[in-house]
């Protein structure tokens, strides 16, 4: 039996959050030879939400064999207390570990925050086995690139240091980016790097598609939807900006979810009395493939940054590419998946006038352009990116350091 501890703050139990990765990846294992303890936080990050009660410490809750070990910490809303709460859970975890009573034969640290993987940098050494390093963001690049802060500040010098530091001790990088030109740039040795991008749960997905929707698109329009955060790097403004300029009321923008910028895109579309576009609330990951199936193209607007030339790896694509739909992209990235499989339309990052034109000629395409691409786009996910050959990627990355180790 192998024993694998997964540290991650925001590493939820299924159900609990739309951020699901570990579970779609680790469910996969056989539980006769795998025992999975994931340690992480309350606080579910993408609801606001908490899953302890008033009072609660810690609670375990069994999901498909892998066992989600729940401490409580801080609740935050400011970037300020959101940094503490990373610091309160590292230490957290390393005191909670010592309850654990499968010794880990491999850590695993995701690092959607830097102080995960300086967790599991510490257990690994302390159990004296190979220490994986997840990087879910480019930290601290990515807080650069979205303009919270510069080269020049102390927080980016101070991580950029556990950034190294971490690079330096781990076993293997596990990297969600479309290359490994970053980590060269910084002195890894690409060997130590392997890419395991985001993707699907196809079985999962095709299940959930008699899963009746909340979401009520109106009937007889050509429905565009986007799915997820509202937030700076999301660049939705530019689908609103892009609804201005269409004159044609059976087009209709649909935003399904929830972020920092909602009640600010749900202002400016009144100031321009928009009647072409529709805000609705979050929903549960579950009801996306029914809410997709309703719709008639996908939408995906990058930022324009610089920061994209390592590639993507945005969860609502992959299920965009399920969806059998085709998808409209505005991007400067290196990995064009829309491109690649030739499922939709792709544009410039930003591009206002692009991403208009590529609304306007899918929507005067036929159904059966349309549906060809959709076809393009299922295709391609379940070739590349169905997490059943995800987690066959992950778990060949694991026997191989455990292999090694023993040699």
């Amino acid at each position: 039996m192998i024993n694998i501890w997964l540290i991650n703050q925001y590493s939820y139990p299924p159900g609990k959050s739309n951020w699901r990765r570990h579970f779609d990846l680790f469910k996969n294992f056989s539980k006769e030879d795998y025992n999975i303890d994931v340690i992480c936080g309350s606080f579910i990050h993408d609801r606001k939400e908490e899953i302890l009660n008033k009072g609660e410490k810690y609670r375990l809750i069994n999901s498909e064999g892998i066992k989600y070990h729940i401490l409580s910490g801080i609740l935050y809303k400011s970037k300020l207390v959101r940094m503490l709460s990373m610091i309160q859970f590292f230490f957290k975890a390393l005191f909670f570990s010592k309850k654990l009573k499968n010794k880990p034969d491999i850590i695993y640290a995701s690092s959607p925050h830097p102080f995960n993987g300086l967790a599991g940098m510490y257990l690994a050494r302390k159990y004296k086995c190979p220490f994986i390093l997840e990087i879910r963001d480019l930290w601290p690049e990515t807080w650069v690139a979205m303009g919270a802060t510069t080269k020049k500040s102390i927080l980016y010098k101070v991580f950029a240091y556990i950034e190294k530091v971490l690079y330096k001790n781990a076993d293997k990088i596990i990297t969600l980016t479309a290359n490994k030109d970053y980590y060269i740039s910084v002195g890894v040795d690409e060997k130590k790097v392997e890419i395991v991008s985001n993707g699907v749960d196809l079985e999962k997905y095709d299940s959930l598609l008699k899963e009746e929707s909340p979401i009520k698109l109106l009937e007889n329009k050509f429905n565009i939807l986007y799915t997820g955060a509202h937030g700076t790097a999301n660049c939705l403004d530019n689908i609103l900006e892009v609804a201005k300029l269409i004159k044609n009321d059976d087009i209709v923008f649909n935003f399904i979810g929830e972020g920092e910028k909602k009640e600010e895109l749900i202002k400016k579309s009144e100031e321009y009395n928009l009647k072409n576009v529709r805000f609705y609330p979050p929903i549960n990951k579950n009801l996306i493939p029914n809410t997709l199936k309703n719709g008639d193209v996908m939408i995906v607007v990058a930022k324009n940054t610089p920061l994209y030339k390592y590639g993507i790896s945005f969860n609502k694509i992959f299920e965009y590419f399920a969806s059998l739909k085709p998808i409209i992209f505005s991007g400067n990235v290196a990995n064009d998946m829309v491109k690649d499989a030739n499922a939709g339309i792709s544009v410039e990052a930003e591009n206002i006038e692009q991403i208009k034109e590529a609304v306007l000629s899918l929507y005067n395409m036929s159904e059966e352009e349309r549906k060809i691409l959709g076809k393009n786009g299922r295709k391609y996910v379940e070739e590349n990116y169905d997490t059943k050959v995800l987690s066959k990627k992950i778990e060949k990355i694991i026997l191989n350091l455990l292999e090694d180790k023993n040699v």
